[in-house]
């Protein structure tokens, strides 16, 4: 459809070859659609653009490859989903180490304090120091 120099005022490559478009999809529909399909039923719109990494102007060995949507994420979405699966992990381990740092602080200071009063003991106003 796309090489077909009788469409072309229809359908054609945009100039990187990555993609193409259509122009006019009512027309395109009803007159090069069915000649291809047993259906037309499209909405229309002015112009559509179609881009896939298998689009490439001279090369319709590729159009095999094209598959439409499946039902399972993509190898992107996967590895997104991944990165998020790691980072909620590493999230989960630095609040456990900020919970056991926030412990050890508290302890701390519960020494400190004891300390302070042992000083103050020792030191404060009539001891004789």
């Amino acid at each position: 459809m796309i090489n077909d120099t009788e469409s072309s005022h229809l359908i054609s490559w945009t100039d990187p070859g990555t993609s193409f478009i259509i122009r006019n999809p009512g027309e395109f529909c009803r007159t090069v659609l069915g000649n291809h399909f047993t259906h037309n039923n499209v909405r229309a719109f002015n112009i559509w653009e179609f881009s896939h990494n298998k689009f490439l102007r001279g090369r319709p060995d590729l159009l095999g490859e094209v598959k439409g949507k499946s039902h399972e994420p993509d190898a992107p979405m996967k590895q997104v989903a991944a990165q998020l699966a790691s980072l909620r992990e590493e999230n989960q381990r630095i609040c456990e180490q900020l919970s056991t740092e926030r412990q050890r602080i508290d302890r701390l200071v519960l020494v400190v304090n004891h300390l302070w009063d042992a000083v103050e003991k020792g030191f404060g106003p009539g001891s004789g120091s």
